[in-house]
């Protein structure tokens, strides 16, 4: 079906869930500017259209509605999407690292400089295309990384921290574990305080969010503890040379990560409860 053959008289929102570049050059443009959007492309996510065109091989076709689109990163930017009519929905990836990371740079006393973080996602993540490398019977059994110079989150995350701070240093390696769906970033920080106060930070600055699950005991987050939720688990710990602190994240890259979060955005935009249709 076409989508100019449909009547958008009585819709009140939309969700595009294209391949990145189709909603930019194809769509947008023709559609009624009243109509709030959620984009879960990475169309209008870059704010740089250099980046853009560099990492997702494509020109833009719509510069000019840039502009429009809130950063929908659900618990970090609540109040300009409650303002916005426009959302880009983040990656999953970078919703997992930017996460329990913009919070702590923001924070000063934690000094943070230099940022490693490696990242590995179930096969899903890797999208629709056809590639023998990423089909499962390929994958069961494997495991190996991609992207490696350059994946389409590195910018994305990179842009969201340099607004905090230009004097950051971000690695970011992603990998591809052989089950359907999951991601767990494991993020390096040099320690700069006792890791209990990262941890008691991190409780503080998220206590009233539904979704983010920090764990303060021994236990260990893992991927089925998130899977087939809009939670986000997170643990912090210093590693055995007593120089760094480790944080693990972890979510579902088809929910929290995509569609989830997309869901948890429209409902800050329309002044729902936040938690509607996630639990």
């Amino acid at each position: 079906t076409n989508y100019k053959d449909f009547n958008f008289n009585k819709t009140d929102l939309i969700f595009s869930c294209l391949p990145h570049g189709m909603f930019q050059k194809d769509i947008i443009n023709n559609l009624d500017s009243k109509i709030p959007i959620i984009d879960l492309s990475g169309d209008f996510r870059l704010d740089s259209f250099v980046d853009y065109e560099n990492f997702y091989k494509s020109n833009h076709n719509a510069k000019a509605l840039k502009e429009k689109f809130s950063y929908g990163l659900s618990e970090i930017f609540r109040d300009q999407i409650k303002k916005a009519s426009f959302v880009s929905n983040p990656g999953c990836y970078p919703t997992s690292i930017l996460i329990p990371i913009l919070p702590l740079l923001k924070n000063k006393k934690f000094n943070i400089n230099d940022i490693i973080v490696d990242s590995k996602s179930g096969v899903s993540g890797a999208g629709k295309q056809l590639n023998v490398k990423n089909l499962f019977s390929e994958l069961s059994g494997n495991f190996h990384s991609y992207g490696i110079t350059q994946h389409k989150h590195f910018p994305e995350i990179k842009q969201e921290i340099n607004k905090i701070s230009q004097d950051v240093s971000l690695t970011f390696i992603p990998h591809l574990l052989p089950v359907i769906s999951g991601i767990q970033s494991t993020i390096y920080l040099n320690k700069n305080d006792d890791e209990k106060e990262y941890e008691k930070f991190l409780i503080n600055y998220f206590q009233d969010e539904p979704f983010i699950k920090i764990y303060s005991n021994e236990e260990i987050p893992c991927l089925n503890d998130v899977v087939g939720t809009n939670n986000l688990a997170i643990k912090i710990f210093t590693d055995y040379s007593k120089n760094k602190i480790i944080i693990l994240s972890c979510l579902d890259n088809l929910i929290k990560g995509a569609s989830g979060q997309a869901v948890q955005n429209m409902n800050i935009m329309f002044g729902f409860d936040e938690i509607e249709s996630l639990i």
